[in-house]
């Protein structure tokens, strides 16, 4: 496993947990920071971890809107906090990161064929599609 598939699976579980939790991103990334440095081995793309997190807190209303653009019949609020967590994440790499989109959307539908439900994969590929198709 890359050192970048780890950093984007930490950046998920961040996203998932600070929604459950109904806490903040800032706050997350903070506890996620002192429980990293605690560790004897901590994730080696930290700071790409860091730079997800405060990428997506700085722009989580553009993403947000872009993800609800792109949804047919559905709202953001009814996803599942597994699949927005995914597609937050997804969509702030293929906006504004220098990852190339189809490393991006692979990322994300190997998250969703292991933590989401059993269409979460085909369902996140064919809205990321979409956003790529349209930017």
């Amino acid at each position: 496993m890359s050192a970048r598939h780890k950093a984007r699976k930490a950046a998920f579980d961040l996203l998932y947990s600070a929604e459950q939790r109904e806490q903040s991103l800032s706050v997350a990334l903070d506890e996620f920071d002192v429980r990293e440095t605690a560790k004897l081995e901590p994730i080696t793309e930290l700071a790409y971890v860091r730079e997800i997190i405060r990428g997506i807190e700085e722009r989580q209303s553009t993403i947000d809107e872009e993800i609800s653009a792109h949804l047919k019949d559905w709202t953001l609020n009814r996803l599942f906090a597994v699949d927005r967590a995914i597609l937050r994440l997804a969509v702030w790499e293929l906006l504004y990161s220098e990852t190339p989109n189809d490393a991006a959307r692979a990322e994300a539908l190997a998250l969703a064929e292991e933590y989401g439900s059993e269409d979460a994969a085909r369902f996140i590929g064919g809205v990321l599609g979409a956003i790529v198709r349209d930017s």
